[in-house]
């Protein structure tokens, strides 16, 4: 069982929702989103434990992070060995994304965990005008290189009640977790 030290950090799941990732290549989720990303970045420092990047989380710029010295000074050193390279890896900064959504596979209000991949394509389609919140998404773990995930934009669903249900449950969940992405938001919270 894992230590609970006084100074750890510890990752815990929050009280609100159920967080859904896809674990395996060919996990899908088809889904809406439900209201702001949040993310936020870890290094992990053992397979077990994990720490929050004083860096990318939102302390100011400026921020040093001993995590993110150590990786830089490893990889220097590293020059081209691999095993040495693979070594500096494992203290590379991780982004997770946290994104209140309507399963539409389960009808299920739920938190979406997922990758800067995933994040950046939705940004993308939000960039080219596209309004994200009013159209569906399917997500495929595909693990091919370049593509690990492939995202999909699809119509707009015509809901049943227990998924407009579920939709204002999505909308309500509050994630504790990490800092708001000010990439995706909705219009009506841009114009206020």
């Amino acid at each position: 069982m894992p230590e609970a030290g006084f100074e750890r950090n510890i990752n815990l799941p929050t009280s609100s929702g159920k967080y859904f990732r896809l674990k395996a290549k060919g996990d899908k989720i088809k889904f809406l989103i439900a209201g702001v990303p949040h993310y936020e970045t870890k290094h992990w420092i053992s397979d077990k434990e994990s720490v929050l990047c004083s860096k990318y989380n939102g302390q100011g710029k400026g921020t040093i992070c001993e995590w993110c010295d150590q990786y830089k000074d490893m990889l220097a050193k590293a020059e081209n060995d691999k095993k040495a390279i693979e070594e500096a890896n494992r203290f590379k900064a991780k982004v997770n994304f946290f994104y209140p959504v309507l399963n539409l596979d389960t009808d299920e209000a739920v938190i979406f965990q997922t990758t800067p991949q995933v994040h950046w394509t939705i940004v993308g389609y939000k960039d080219d005008g596209v309004d994200v919140f009013g159209c569906a998404w399917t997500v495929v773990r595909t693990e091919e290189p370049g593509k690990y995930y492939e995202t999909r934009r699809l119509d707009s669903v015509k809901l049943t009640e227990e998924q407009t249900l579920a939709l204002e449950q999505a909308k309500q969940i509050i994630l504790s977790k990490g800092k708001a992405s000010h990439t995706v938001i909705p219009e009506e919270e841009i114009e206020n």
